[in-house]
């Protein structure tokens, strides 16, 4: 054997010491390098990994890319506080002692910039933060704060630190600040706040059983505050469930004139409210959030009839720092702005109006809580002749109007044109079982081998569960949810026993499943905290044990029009969503999370919208002014 031999054989056999002789464990065990770098290889080795890419979860978890369904702590995003963003922690006082020497009108305009700006259509959340730490920030802290934003879970501006700070200020900022004082610190104001936000000295359980505890009861107060929804599908629902419905079942007992009952009530008409808050939302997708002193006169409304609508949405600087010091302290957490969202629209001296948030504004116009303004006049309004009568039928009939809403949605989801039936209302399911004292959910859908049944609620969270007042509303509030699931649990039953009853049809063969459904109008924040409690209790109490029964799920109107945009698109059934998402990663969490981060898609708006957004804006449109036309133009 010659030197070449021999020196083959060397190599031959130290390979072999390093692979195929290397014990298992060491085999199994091996990292990869630099995962980043697309092509990582075998530490100590230049052998490529067999798995070639890697992903980086939002929690810092380097996982394989054929692993890519998010968890929900991957749903979050974390804010930045003033140790990050600075260095070092701010003084707790250091807000109060800021917006002391700032004037009030100054940061409800500082407040109302950044605020709008984030909501601003199309906006790109990145973008604006980019651009404010620009504006505000110097180096090296801007270029601090811009290496950390570029992990997209990480906030600069934090929507809830914007509002708290705009509450503060109503309580300590002066009107006018002297010349000779040195200007306080209104970044570092905004800063410092969220430095103690969500810092609570006793942080309840950690396990989630059948109470949401402290923990529960703040992500619930997070998730309602930061709830997304879709400007024209709020102003399509506006249009189907105010103007619409009510129209449509004239004369049927229990139904009136929700627009003629604002009137009565209010002195203010319901378009003339469409109108003017439209135009003043109009006006901030255009980038505006004061408006100037005049401009409202040139719709073509009466000036009285302007008026009367602003009366009920605005309120002056001097009438919210009273609403604000009134609030009681016991009522009062890091989620309360009643007074903001009872007047989106804040009176400036010289007659200028200063939107604070759009999204108050249009919940305040065009979701539920006209119907507030029907139960509590304004002050000095002379309430009408047989008042609380009338404000509980408008109550009831808006519940009632947003139960057929969902019905109307149901048959389009399934496609149920009569043909084929698929979707049993309430009345084909208190016809079909009739035993004396059965109880009957408010919707089936017959899917081949699985009943979904299902209930409507416009049952919401009370004030002091959806602002995480300490106590016991938000356990009392899921109560009200699981003794819905007793409807549920009966037709189920009753299903199960007959289903002929129901259909006219012997049951197909083979085992039937159910799931149950609860349909909340106007949204519930559905996370693995709320879904388990829920489901626990029910489970406590008997309800849906049965192992032909699949977990209950909650959805909002707006999860059901996704659903319902997918199916025009030839998408999943509602069973086929439903299911997949009770096998995937995000099973505790929301049908929409579902939908955008399992399933990932972007569902447009249902076909139907068009036609009801022309409704919603119809009185914006006729109250715009006509563009002038030339005399050649018929």
């Amino acid at each position: 054997m010659d030197a070449a031999e021999r020196l083959a054989q060397k190599i031959e056999t130290l390979s072999r010491m390093f692979t195929d002789a290397e014990p298992a464990s060491l085999r199994t065990g091996y990292l990869a390098t630099n995962p980043s770098a697309g092509h990582p290889v075998l530490q100590g080795s230049t052998a490529t990994a067999l798995v070639p890419r890697w992903n980086e979860h939002p929690s810092g978890l380097l996982v394989p890319a054929t692993s890519v369904p998010p968890a929900p702590i991957d749903l979050g995003a974390a804010y930045l506080t003033p140790d990050e963003i600075f260095g070092f922690e701010l003084p707790a006082d250091y807000a109060v002692r800021q917006l002391e020497r700032l004037p009030l009108e100054g940061v409800i305009r500082f407040c109302a910039q950044v605020l709008n700006a984030l909501e601003l259509p199309g906006v790109s959340v990145q973008a604006v933060e980019t651009h404010f730490a620009g504006e505000w920030l110097d180096e090296p802290v801007r270029s601090r704060v811009r290496n950390l934003l570029r992990d997209e879970t990480r906030r600069l501006l934090v929507p809830q630190a914007l509002m708290l700070l705009a509450r503060r200020a109503m309580e300590v900022s002066p009107d006018t600040v002297p010349d000779d004082l040195p200007d306080g610190d209104i970044v570092g104001a905004l800063f410092s706040l969220t430095q103690v936000l969500g810092h609570h000295p006793d942080p309840g359980p950690s396990v989630i059983t059948d109470r949401p505890g402290t923990l529960g009861r703040e992500l619930i107060a997070n998730q309602h505050f930061h709830r997304s929804w879709s400007v024209p599908g709020v102003l399509a629902r506006y249009a189907r469930r105010w103007l619409q419905l009510p129209a449509e079942h004239h004369g049927e007992p229990g139904i009136v004139d929700l627009s003629q009952t604002y009137q009565d009530c209010t002195g203010a008409r319901l378009e003339d409210l469409a109108a003017v808050a439209g135009y003043l939302w109009l006006r901030t997708t255009m980038g505006r959030f004061v408006i100037e002193p005049g401009e409202l006169a040139g719709l073509t409304l009466p000036a009285q009839r302007v008026e009367s609508v602003l009366m009920l949405i605005t309120n002056d600087l001097p009438g919210m720092r009273e609403a604000v010091h009134g609030e009681r302290p016991e009522q009062r957490t890091e989620w309360s702005f009643d007074p903001f969202q009872q007047w989106p629209v804040i009176r400036l001296p010289e007659d200028r109006l200063l939107i604070l948030d759009p999204r108050h504004l249009i919940s305040r116009a065009f979701g539920w809580l006209p119907v507030f303004d029907i139960e509590c006049p304004p002050p000095g309004r002379t309430k009408p002749t047989g008042h609380r009568k009338m404000a509980a039928r408008a109550k009831q009939t808006l519940r009632h109007c947003s139960e057929v809403y969902v019905s109307e949605v149901l048959h389009t989801i399934t496609r149920d044109e009569g043909t084929t039936r698929r979707v049993y209302d309430d009345a084909e399911l208190k016809a079909a079982y009739t035993a004396p004292g059965q109880r009957i959910a408010d919707a089936a859908i017959d899917y081949p081998g699985t009943w979904i049944v299902i209930e409507v609620t416009t049952t919401q969270l009370r004030r002091e569960a959806r602002t995480a007042v300490p106590g016991e509303s938000q356990i009392q509030d899921i109560d009200k949810l699981v003794e819905e699931l007793e409807q549920i649990d009966a037709t189920i039953t009753a299903l199960r026993g007959d289903e002929a009853a129901l259909t006219g049809a012997p049951a197909a063969a083979g085992d039937r499943r159910f799931l149950p459904l609860l349909v909340l109008p106007e949204g519930f924040p559905v996370n693995p905290i709320t879904l388990t409690v829920i489901r626990e209790r029910a489970r406590r109490k008997g309800l849906l044990t049965r192992p032909d029964t699949d977990p209950v799920e909650i959805v909002d109107i707006e999860e059901l029009e996704m659903i319902e945009a997918l199916q025009e698109a030839s998408g999943p059934s509602l069973l086929d969503i439903l299911r997949s998402k009770q096998s995937g990663s995000l099973r505790n969490a929301a049908v929409r999370d579902h939908i955008l981060h399992v399933m990932r898609v972007q569902p447009d708006a249902p076909a139907r919208h068009a036609g009801m957004l022309d409704s919603a804006l119809k009185p914006l449109v006729n109250a715009l002014p006509q563009p002038q036309q030339s005399s050649s133009t018929s």
